[in-house]
């Protein structure tokens, strides 16, 4: 039998989060840089900023939080299933509007999400610590 999945779209903690978004941005400048430079649109700048554009939506839409019954599934840009945490393994979660931190291991971990996502995350660990999975 398959478990019920929910999945979320999260980004890493905010010091990850904002060196990961600089590089990406540093692409778009370069394609501005570029179109600036000409009095007319180049291939250049295009190529510059439709790689921007893919880096950016694979960096939104393959960050994703798979949750399960069992386990938490997180995802990055270019590795699918890079963090498996057993939900019994998960202690201290602390949420606040936009993020959640958990400690796994004694190692602190923080996520964005969007606060539906929090919600429903913080509903779903209350139920498991009701269980006695937690």
């Amino acid at each position: 039998m398959e478990e019920e999945q929910k999945k979320y779209f999260y980004q890493p903690d905010m010091t990850t989060a904002i060196i990961n978004w600089c590089w990406i941005l540093i692409i778009l400048v370069v394609g501005i840089i570029i179109a600036f430079e000409y009095t007319y649109f180049q291939w250049v700048t295009g190529t510059f900023i439709a790689i921007f554009l893919i880096i950016a939506g694979l960096s939104i839409f393959r960050r994703t939080l798979v949750v399960s019954p069992s386990k938490f599934v997180f995802s990055r840009v270019l590795q699918g299933q890079f963090l498996t945490i057993p939900v019994k393994d998960i202690r201290q979660p602390v949420f606040t509007k936009h993020t959640m931190t958990i400690t796994v291991h004694g190692e602190v971990m923080t996520f964005s999400l969007s606060n539906r996502s929090i919600n429903s995350l913080r509903s779903f660990l209350q139920e498991s610590a009701k269980k006695g999975q937690l």
